[in-house]
């Protein structure tokens, strides 16, 4: 295998471990990982940039063992495995590789076995595999010094190359960026063997690096080769210099400069890049590259200005990287200077592109303090805050503590809104949680703040997650403020969705109190009805509870008015309706209450009576709270009232609940003095429909007690046309105790029947009418009509319409929704007069004229039109009207259909005289 590794085919695993919980620090590996990374992976090295996984201070040995797996199954071509750390063995002699969280007492447990990497080694596609270890171990604890780590990591079919060392010192020497070994390393794969092939393979770069040891008087490394995999190439030679081409040709002078690349001035340097940029990419990079180590930094801008203006960029921006990490960061600062001055902002942005990507974190920091002491801080503020977005989150932190300790506050505080606004919510509180350990509050406030000023709400709804679990309340209390005092009533709302999406019922209920409590009457209005536009109908409705609660009557007026204003009718409706199914006793009382001072009668209506369907228990404790704040609907008056005014079924669910809990009170409701007999029925049949017989039988009782004989015989008789009649016998029978009652009770049945006050059943001539065969009919519902007004048009009542639609609490309708309306209830049956079926759009017929005025009765033909025995067009739009409202059209055209129906002259008849 003479060629470089197909990178496609290639995988990589970097692994270095600085920070210990149980062992020395090794500051300088931190370091190792990205500058390797960055010389192995890109356009022109043996691994794609993805195919390259670099775990820095991985926290669990399972993470370091499922990498090594993942890439030793996909690997084809070759495989390398890299750690720096330290190396421990454990009591058996194995070899294992330390993580933070490792314990040279408990080894085989806390550290991760060499078995663990061996085995995937071995199983792996790759032809070619190479392991680089730069560990020591704690040989001395054990008492094992005579074998070497290489003899530990033997794999078959491997090249292994180790650092043979025992101490932390010569591992991580004090001051300096790299580790010893991995220096070496990185300093012949960045600047080449001098003298060596094109290619360099692992054995000229041990040999290069365990030269460069011993002359710095360093521990010699080992290295192991097996199956000849020593001699295969890895990485291209920097230093390479290629053949002299023949005399006379036109890269003679090439040969001068890539011979004497220090005498060369800029011009000629930048045609021979261009002249091998045609032929030989890699090589003009290399030119490059060499240029860029050995040149001073005042000759360097003006060559790189030039290479950009040339469009050489490619050469150039692969060779940046080998200047950001050899070069000290006050001549990259230097050059940066130059550059900017001669306006080659591309270069500029290019090489702050590859110190953002490359340069180790206190690198990163002393590059950018000394950008500011050249007052560059504009370049510095790019350098930092592309670092902190690209970076991983326990770099960011570093970079963050590196920049407090150089007291660069300006651009720490530029890094943290710069972090705050772009990376993403997770990261932000990833980042919170160690900056509060570090001792940086004052940071870390400034991260949550400007999520709260900036961020979504479901970002900051995912933060306060965090800090609430980890007991951060302040911090949480403190976003709220923020969003309140400058993000408004609409970010709360949704903030307030967000928390309730992600189950922090405590900390939604904190922020809707903090507004109501704190806002003005306009900005509560407009929080609820955006409470009630994000779906939050529960919390709007605590909302306008804690609001009754916590706010002045002249505060809670105002905001019941602006909140009409802003929401819909028909959302103001479903508000008053969760308030009614879903308040306590005491806050449904304390809301009609504050409704009614504040003079919303409307609204404390609809919430009293629907509050009486719930259950008796729940009804009778609001009563008893009304009571108790002087509420008027349990005044005496208007308690006598409500007969004439409330649905009888609402009567009966308020004389059980009385019964509950005010027994006085229900006396007065259910009182018969002065009542006229169809009312005292209507009580009686509605409490029976409750299921009140206890209380339907007091009513009985006392009308026996107060009643003529007369009127308790009508009330019979009553009670009987509504199907009430074990009420009927008990009544009669409570009478019976009169000698004269059984008489005045046959004459009573004796005479004919009149029409019933309330519901006219029977017209007076019947001779004339007959019963009308229709039972029912089906109607179109107007925009605001109510079940009242149309059981009132009708003469029905409205618990029929209620109970053929199967409609629930709190009975709702809507414009254009179809109901079907019963035409008679028990056993009486709606008379009309015959049918005239010669009547017809454009006859002249006697009967049209009675047509017409059923049709000014009921609504459909002006009072002003003349009548007439003509069936002309305002009859024929009148009669439309009425089959369009009642679905009675007949094709072609059912919406305009001018023709009268049999079903059509029953339903006038009923509209005419129903209401």
């Amino acid at each position: 295998m003479n060629h470089l590794p197909c990178p496609e085919r290639s995988r990589a695993v970097l692994i270095g471990a600085s920070s210990y919980s149980h062992l020395d620090d090794l500051p300088a590996v931190q370091a190792n990982v990205p500058a390797l990374r960055a010389l192995l992976c890109g356009t022109d090295a043996p691994f794609r940039t993805e195919n390259c996984v670099a775990l820095v201070d991985p926290a669990t040995t399972v993470e370091v063992s499922k990498a090594v797996q993942k890439a030793a199954r996909e690997a084809t071509d070759t495989l390398l495995i890299y750690y720096a750390g330290h190396g421990l063995v454990d009591d058996k002699g194995d070899l294992h590789l330390a993580v933070p969280q490792s314990d040279n007492a408990s080894v085989y447990d806390t550290a991760v076995p060499y078995d663990w990497i061996r085995r995937p080694i071995e199983s792996t596609g790759a032809a070619r595999r190479i392991v680089i270890l730069d560990c020591c171990y704690g040989a001395r604890a054990f008492g094992v010094q005579s074998e070497s780590v290489i003899d530990l990591a033997e794999v078959d079919g491997t090249y292994v190359m180790a650092a043979a060392r025992e101490t932390a010192v010569a591992l991580s020497p004090p001051g300096e960026t790299f580790t010893a070994f991995t220096a070496e390393l990185v300093e012949t794969l960045s600047r080449g063997v001098p003298g060596a092939g094109e290619l360099l393979d692992l054995r000229v770069i041990f040999r290069e690096v365990r030269r460069r040891l011993k002359a710095r008087s360093r521990p010699t490394p080992l290295d192991l080769d097996r199956n000849g995999l020593g001699a295969t190439p890895l990485i291209r030679n920097s230093a390479y210099v290629p053949t002299l081409p023949p005399p006379g040709t036109s890269h003679d002078m090439l040969h001068v400069l890539e011979s004497t690349p220090r005498t060369a001035t800029v011009a000629q340097l930048v045609t021979s890049v261009g002249s091998l940029n045609e032929a030989r990419t890699a090589t003009a990079g290399d030119l490059v590259r060499t240029t860029l180590q050995v040149r001073a930094v005042a000759e360097l801008a003006p060559f790189l200005a030039a290479l950009f203006e040339a469009g050489l960029r490619a050469p150039a921006e692969a060779a940046l990287p080998t200047l950001c990490l050899t070069r000290p960061v006050e001549e990259v600062a230097h050059l940066v200077d130059l550059l900017h001055a001669m306006s080659a902002d591309e270069c500029v942005v290019s090489l702050l592109q590859s110190s953002v990507r490359l340069q180790p974190t206190k690198q990163a920091v002393q590059f950018a303090d000394a950008l500011c002491r050249a007052e560059l801080v504009e370049h510095a503020r790019v350098l930092l805050t592309g670092f902190a977005l690209t970076r991983d989150v326990a770099e960011t932190v570093q970079l963050m503590q590196d920049l407090a300790h150089f007291e660069l506050t300006d651009l720490l505080a530029e890094v943290a809104r710069s972090v705050s606004e772009h990376r993403a919510a997770s990261d932000v509180t990833a980042l919170f949680l160690p900056l509060c350990v570090a001792d940086m509050r004052d940071t870390a406030a400034l991260l949550s703040q400007i999520v709260a000023e900036s961020r979504s709400a479901i970002d900051a709804a995912e933060m306060i997650s965090v800090l609430v679990g980890e007991g951060y309340d302040h911090e949480a209390r403190q976003i709220f403020a923020i969003g309140m005092s400058r993000r408004g009533p609409r970010y709360l709302a949704e903030l307030v969705a967000a928390l309730q999406a992600n189950r922090l019922v405590n900390a939604a209920v904190t922020a809707r109190f903090l507004a109501v409590q704190h806002w003005s009457t306009e900005d509560v209005s407009q929080f609820i009805a955006h409470l009630l536009a994000v779906g939050q109908h529960q919390h709007a409705l605590e909302a306008a509870v804690d609001t009754a609660r916590e706010r002045t009557v002249e505060e809670f007026a105002s905001i019941t008015s602006h909140l009409t204003e802003l929401i819909a009718d028909q959302t103001m409706e479903e508000l008053l309706d969760d308030a009614a199914q879903a308040c306590s006793p005491s806050q449904a009382s304390y809301l009609v209450t504050k409704l009614e001072a504040a003079g919303q009668d409307g609204p404390a209506d609809r919430i009293f009576w629907l509050s009486l369907h719930r259950p008796v228990g729940h009804a009778a404790g609001m009563l008893r709270h009304l009571d108790h704040a002087g509420s008027r609907f349990l005044s005496d008056s208007e308690l006598s009232e409500l007969l004439r005014t409330r649905p009888p079924s609402d009567l009966a669910r308020l004389a059980v609940a009385l019964d509950r809990s005010l027994p006085h009170k229900s006396k007065l409701l259910l009182s018969v003095t002065g009542r006229p007999v169809h009312q005292v029925a209507t009580m009686v049949d509605s409490l029976e429909k409750a299921e009140a017989n206890t209380l339907s039988n007091k009513v009985l009782r006392a009308v026996v007690a107060e009643w003529s004989t007369t009127a308790q015989a009508q009330l019979i008789i009553g009670l009987e046309e509504r199907s009430q009649i074990g009420c009927a016998r008990y009544l009669e029978q409570l009478a019976s105790r009169k000698k004269e009652f059984a008489a005045v009770l046959r004459t009573a049945r004796s005479q004919a029947k009149p029409a019933e006050p309330w519901w006219p059943w029977w017209p007076r001539q019947r001779f004339a009418y007959q019963p009308s065969a229709h039972t029912h009919v089906t109607y179109v519902v107007r925009q605001d009509e109510t079940i009242s007004d149309i059981a009132r048009r009708y003469g029905v009542r409205q618990a029929g319409i209620i109970d053929e639609n199967d409609l629930r609490v709190p009975y709702t309708i809507s414009g254009g929704q179809a109901l079907s309306i019963p035409l008679q209830s028990d056993h009486r049956r709606f008379m009309v007069p015959p049918f005239p079926r010669r009547l017809a759009p454009g006859c002249i017929h006697a009967d049209v004229e009675r047509l017409q005025n059923l049709l000014k009765r009921a609504g459909y033909l002006d009072q002003l039109v003349v009548a007439s025995v003509h069936y002309g067009p305002k009859t024929c739009q009148a009669v439309a009207r009425l089959n369009r409202e009642h679905l009675l059209g007949r094709p072609p055209a059912p919406d305009d259909d001018p023709r009268i129906t049999h079903k059509g002259w029953d339903i006038l008849h009923r509209l005419a005289r129903g209401g």
